[in-house]
């Protein structure tokens, strides 16, 4: 998979945060993460609740961790309650089965072109 540029990251942030305002959302917290859930850009609007980070990477954590949105995480930790704290435990308290999180895989690039 190819990593995602800083100004990428910080334009598909952007998005999201201008989405969230369309949208009329309370305060929002947006991270975007590369593979092995390492943290390559946050932000958190004005207004935000505290540990809004923590939230925000737990639930990628779980997204990236389960290969799923996470939507699905959730959904799977309603359907198999105890399935789900055995993951939390194992992983180390950084799992977070709550929807919101959003994922996206950049395309595969064949060239050795920048990603504009």
């Amino acid at each position: 998979m190819t990593a995602i540029t800083l100004a990428q990251a910080d334009r598909l942030i952007d998005a999201v945060l201008a989405r969230g305002a369309e949208l009329d959302c309370r305060p929002l917290a947006v991270i975007v993460v590369e593979p092995g859930c390492k943290v390559k850009a946050f932000k958190k609007e004005d207004g935000s609740s505290m540990i809004r980070f923590e939230m925000a990477y737990g639930k990628a954590y779980a997204a990236l961790a389960m290969g799923r949105s996470s939507k699905l995480v959730k959904q799977r930790a309603e359907e198999k309650p105890m399935f789900m704290r055995y993951l939390i435990t194992g992983a180390t308290s950084r799992f977070s089965p709550k929807a919101a999180a959003c994922k996206f895989a950049m395309p595969r690039v064949r060239s050795s072109a920048p990603l504009a």
